[in-house]
């Protein structure tokens, strides 16, 4: 029985990573790169939203701020296969992922040349909407992409000093 149900989360895994470039793919194809960009970037401005909230139900998590931020976001990457590691510093975490399991995809598809532009854009909109979902005083910046050639994509997450 525990076999038949890690087949199932793999075979739902893997269908949602291919729904994602299948539709881009699809969109691109009828249209252009930048529009099916354009309407990527729209889908994970939302996607956080659904991700973050059934991550609390699910494993409890009532609070907003820092801490519960990078606790629901480390459930993400796990279920998703993300290699990934947390510093803190004070009021403010830096994650470090070294293996990305959209961009292994990406370069598997053979569009690992066009990574860096996604990543660019679809991160920046992703990771700030999971900031916004844990409230409106977490900044998010993405300071390096393992899309653009660097070691690790590296996500800083910094509460803002209330006056």
């Amino acid at each position: 029985m525990a076999d038949r149900v890690e087949k199932a989360l793999e075979y739902f895994k893997r269908s949602f990573f291919a729904i994602d470039g299948l539709w881009f793919v699809m969109l691109e194809g009828a249209d252009s790169f930048d529009r099916a960009l354009e309407i990527d970037e729209k889908v994970w401005r939302v996607m956080p939203k659904i991700q973050s909230r059934k991550i609390r139900e699910l494993y409890g998590i009532g609070g907003k701020g820092l801490r519960d931020l990078l606790r629901a976001l480390w459930i993400k990457f796990e279920i998703e296969g993300y290699e990934a590691g947390i510093e803190f510093e004070g009021d403010r975490a830096l994650i470090s992922i070294r293996e990305c399991p959209w961009f292994e995809i990406m370069k598997g598809a053979g569009r690992g040349a066009l990574a860096g532009r996604i990543g660019e854009r679809i991160c920046s909109t992703e990771y700030r909407a999971w900031a916004d979902e844990f409230g409106g005083g977490i900044r998010f910046s993405l300071e390096s992409q393992l899309c653009k050639g660097d070691d690790a994509c590296r996500l800083r997450f910094q509460c803002e000093k209330m006056a």
